[in-house]
């Protein structure tokens, strides 16, 4: 009896923390289309884990940022969202395979800021020429 109480338990707990992790994505999806995004793909979290020695304890943390693939004027564009954390961040752009970073990482960006930021002559990754199509949606 007691392991069966014990299998319930655990299974409820496994569930809770994925309902949470699928909240968390579709709140930044949300927050993405409250920001005028329309072709928003799939989102997905990424965790890492570190270790850091202080004295002689060993602290260890994880992060978990929540990504989002958003296809605008043609570039496929990486959302970033550190999770649990407000505002989000332009992270890269994925062209031909190339995962290039985004320089000076834009953040909370809105689509028409967005727009105004792949049409201006700032910075751009590479490959940006080969995906960018201005009369796109």
């Amino acid at each position: 009896m007691k392991r069966r109480i014990v299998s319930i338990l655990l299974a409820l707990g496994c569930a809770t923390a994925l309902t949470a992790c699928a909240s968390n994505e579709d709140k930044f999806v949300s927050e993405l289309k409250a920001a005028g995004f329309t072709n928003i793909g799939e989102p997905s979290t990424e965790k890492a884990k570190k270790s850091k020695k202080i004295g002689k304890r060993t602290v260890k943390s994880s992060d978990k940022t929540i990504e989002v693939m958003v296809r605008v004027k043609g570039c496929d564009l990486e959302f970033a969202k550190s999770s649990g954390q407000s505002g989000y961040w332009l992270d890269e752009l994925h062209v031909n395979g190339q995962e290039p970073d985004w320089p000076g990482y834009p953040e909370n960006l809105n689509r028409d800021q967005v727009v105004k930021l792949l049409a201006d002559n700032s910075a751009k990754p590479d490959g940006f020429k080969g995906c960018y199509k201005p009369n796109e949606a």
